[in-house]
């Protein structure tokens, strides 16, 4: 018994580092700031060209995309540290995305994807930028998504998924076109993971591996994997 105890203790400890490594980070500047424009415009990288990947980027099991909207009132774009050097107002390093165009009477624009081949998403936090955070409607396609602070403007999205689309919107019809700009979206922040703490004696059928990605059968004991869910049997 007392062996047993010890391995669980152990195994949950395990758990724990692999919630603590489960954080990932896109921090814009890191991902675009070296990329040079294939325009004239050297200090405006757009997200939907071939030389940004069209917005895509993938750290570990987790990958972005920045999607153009079919009609928003900007393309999304990556502002990189040399735009408007002399103007102290602007905001750099950052992501700009725009909700649709008012003069041709549409309220969504581009949006934010990302998606996990790991453990699920649990919490999502879009880090603002200090200057011209801008101001939309901003919403997400499944899970809670709320607005930290009216100033900041960081946003905070709660659930548990393994891909949600987050859209930048005009707030109603009236409203005048809209725009966020990030500096950086950090997905499962340290602490918060979709892993499933579970312990049980008897778990559910089904294809199980061990942390070292072995098949194993049914009277294997310890930490296995099974449905993408992490157990500890016993």
């Amino acid at each position: 018994m007392i062996k047993t105890l010890r391995y669980a203790f152990v195994a949950a400890l395990m758990m724990v580092a692999g919630a603590v490594n489960a954080q990932t980070t896109f921090n814009f500047k890191n991902m675009w700031e070296n990329i040079e424009p294939a325009g004239k415009d050297k200090t405006i990288l757009y997200l939907n060209k071939a030389e940004a990947n069209n917005g895509v980027h993938t750290i570990g099991d987790v990958t972005l995309s920045v999607i153009a909207g079919e009609n928003p009132s900007g393309a999304p774009t990556y502002i990189r540290t040399t735009y408007k050097p002399n103007d102290a107002s602007k905001a750099r390093a950052c992501i700009a995305v725009y909700g649709g165009k008012k003069a041709d009477n549409v309220i969504d624009g581009s949006s934010i994807k990302i998606s996990s081949k790991g453990e699920k998403m649990v919490k999502i936090i879009f880090k603002a930028t200090d200057l011209e955070p801008g101001g939309a409607a901003f919403t997400a396609s499944v899970g809670t998504l709320k607005l930290d602070d009216s100033k900041v403007r960081n946003w905070t999205w709660t659930g548990n998924a393994e891909e949600v689309t987050f859209t930048v919107s005009r707030k109603n019809a009236a409203a005048n076109n809209a725009v966020l700009r990030f500096v950086e979206i950090t997905v499962n922040p340290t602490g918060e993971t979709g892993i499933n703490n579970i312990t049980v004696d008897n778990a559910k059928k089904g294809v199980r591996y061990n942390l070292a990605g072995q098949r194993v059968n049914e009277s294997y004991k310890g930490v296995v994997i099974e449905n993408g869910k992490k157990m500890i049997v016993k």
